[in-house]
């Protein structure tokens, strides 16, 4: 949500707006109005658009879709350094930095930055915990910065909002946002922190700034920033949006040299990066018959930059990760109430599809055999899927992921039932479970490099739990689909040793079957006796 006043925002658009004629051209954008309380208005702001969450942001939005033209942000060369110390890898290894100067911030400004820095610590940046965004008054910080990790008591300073000196682990368990943040740092040998080459505390991060060095006020001419995290990108696009912002307001953002013990990087980078989008494409997911300079002007009204031929998206923009994130922004563009319906040319009746059918029959079925039905995310981790399972194949792992536990697209629905199992053992037994959902398996030949095939799955825990009693399961289930199928004798890490087989249909192996290894049992901190199967259903599709 964006707090802000109508005044203010129309101090900053091109055109002065109503809150009604507001509310339409935030409609056509995709976003809206949620509360209006005098001149006090709340817009809701789609969790993809973080750099929205400030008033120049939503402002800068409104004005490219009124038809000013993007600007491309550039920066100079502040000769400022931070030094960063190998010991920060423990805790959080990266930061990135930025100053702004000739600033002119009033209450309207002071204030928006706080709300800004607190709104992506809160939604972006997870908690703090993939960015701690710190703001300071250059004019009090004598350069090099250093940023180092220390043991907590050795870091002495007063924090804001506070009067008295502490030390790292008194701020942790002493002040509010310590204690707010404390899981940040629980554990740590070592906490991170910023000091200035006259060893004046800056700040620990994730946790506070000093109140002598990083309180900014409307005295402020420049500032300097720092994010730190354990994500680069992630910490490069958080900068991007602030230092963005304080050009929008007026500032000149300057750039500053990193110095890590492996190698040197500058930041920030606010070059546009290009993107690819033709017509075809967009006109084939629209509906539409744009030519490619329509989409350029289109485009225009999203914030992109138009280059001959080319297209950048805004460098503050972190939701631009595919072509249809390109073809969304034309349709926004274009606007909802642009679109006409148009009748197909060939008479249809909607139906439910033969997979839909399938999985609606057995499913009947297992409800009907005493099974609950749950429901699991398709994401899941290593962890659960293979390290707890003792077992291993292709999968597709997550390069970046917000939550670093969730890695990997599941390939099997046995860990997820032993999930609903170990969170329901305050219920009674026996529990018998099941789920027919979609595992995720790489694919090259496919265009999206994988493929999601149909599994049902199932587990009956009890305290007496044998093979007899899922295997009556299963031949009652092919009975139903008058199906022939037969076991044959196999080996699974997930099962106890001669106590498992494979579902053989027509030669070929579909499934599994067993009870289910104790050690498995241990790892998801189960004790009830466990048995179950799994079979690929995509067979009865053919």
């Amino acid at each position: 949500m964006l707090n802000t006043s109508l005044g203010y925002l129309n101090t900053l658009i091109i055109k002065k707006l109503s809150v009604a004629e507001l509310e339409d051209l935030l409609f056509d954008m995709g976003f809206e109005i949620d509360k209006v309380d005098g001149d006090e208005i709340v817009i809701e702001v789609t969790p993809d658009r973080p750099d929205l969450l400030s008033t120049h942001g939503m402002a800068k939005a409104i004005n490219h879709f009124l038809g000013e033209k993007p600007k491309e942000y550039e920066t100079k060369k502040s000769g400022v350094k931070v030094i960063i110390d190998k010991g920060v890898d423990s805790v959080r290894p990266y930061t990135v930095c930025a100053v702004v100067k000739n600033l002119d911030i009033d209450e309207n400004l002071l204030k928006e930055i706080i709300d800004f820095q607190e709104k992506l610590h809160e939604a972006f940046a997870r908690k703090r915990k993939k960015a701690a965004i710190g703001i300071y008054p250059l004019e009090k910080i004598s350069p090099p910065i250093y940023y180092k990790a220390e043991k907590p008591e050795d870091i002495k300073f007063i924090p804001l909002d506070s009067e008295v000196e502490m030390n790292g682990k008194e701020i942790i368990e002493k002040h509010p946002k310590g204690i707010e943040y404390k899981s940040l740092l629980e554990g740590k040998k070592k906490y991170p922190v910023f000091v200035d080459s006259k060893n004046e505390v800056l700040s620990m991060p994730p946790i506070i700034n000093s109140a002598r060095l990083g309180k900014v006020s409307c005295e402020t001419k420049e500032i300097f920033i720092e994010c730190s995290g354990d994500d680069l990108e992630i910490l490069k696009k958080t900068l991007n949006m602030i230092a963005t912002t304080l050009a929008d307001a007026g500032g000149e953002v300057y750039s500053v040299n990193l110095d890590y013990p492996d190698r040197k990087i500058e930041t920030p980078n606010l070059k546009a990066e290009e993107v690819k989008i033709t017509p075809e494409s967009a006109n084939k997911i629209l509906g539409l018959e744009l030519d490619g300079e329509e989409i350029k002007i289109l485009l225009g009204k999203m914030g992109y930059l138009i280059k001959d031929e080319h297209v950048f998206v805004p460098c503050y923009r972190t939701d631009i990760l595919h072509e249809i994130d390109v073809v969304d922004d034309v349709a926004r563009a274009y606007g909802v109430n642009n679109f006409k319906p148009i009748f197909p040319n060939v008479s249809t009746t909607g139906g439910l599809t033969k997979s839909t059918k399938i999985k609606n029959r057995l499913k009947e079925l297992m409800v009907g055999f005493g099974f609950q039905e749950v429901f699991a995310l398709a994401l899941s981790s290593r962890e659960e899927q293979f390290s707890k399972m003792g077992y291993e194949k292709d999968a597709i792992i997550l390069d970046h992921q917000v939550e670093k536990s969730i890695n990997m697209l599941r390939v099997s629905l046995l860990p997820e039932l032993l999930k609903v199992l170990k969170c329901n053992q305050h219920y009674e037994f026996p529990q018998n479970v099941f789920e027919i959902s979609d595992i995720v398996l790489p694919n090259e030949k496919s265009e999206t490099k994988s493929e999601d095939i149909i599994y049902l799955s199932a587990l009956i825990s009890k305290p007496v739990a044998g093979y007899a009693d899922i295997s009556s399961i299963v031949d009652s289930l092919f009975s139903n689909i008058k199906m022939e199928y037969k076991f044959k004798k196999k080996e699974d890490p997930r099962f106890i040793k001669g106590r498992v087989a494979g579902i053989i249909v027509d030669g070929k192996e579909v499934g599994i079957i067993g009870e289910i290894y104790p050690g498995v049992l241990e790892n998801f901190k189960l004790e009830t006796p466990t048995v179950g199967f799994e079979i690929d259903i995509e067979f009865l599709l053919e």
